[in-house]
């Protein structure tokens, strides 16, 4: 985490523009590489983004890569909220 917050800092000292954050819950449907677009799937969708710049984080339930113009957060499980069942 440290490192996005400095990255972030030593943009708006640069005087360029902040990047989009974009949190989905999702799948993978390809490698993960730098250099190469990500694909992945949400709700039924496949979604491919612009050429990965770098892998922020990964772990068992996420990860987390930068592109151009975002910072991408694909979690594989269910947030709290969205695996609730209305009573």
């Amino acid at each position: 985490m440290l490192f996005r917050k400095g990255f972030h800092l030593r943009n708006l000292q640069k005087g360029t523009t902040h990047k989009q954050f974009i949190h989905v819950t999702g799948y993978l449907a390809g490698i993960l590489k730098p250099g190469a677009p990500a694909t992945y799937l949400y709700h039924g969708h496949l979604i491919r983004t612009a050429a990965v710049q770098a892998i922020l984080e990964a772990s068992p339930s996420y990860v987390q890569f930068e592109t151009a113009g975002s910072i991408y957060t694909i979690s594989y499980d269910l947030l709290p909220a969205e695996g609730q069942i209305a009573s």
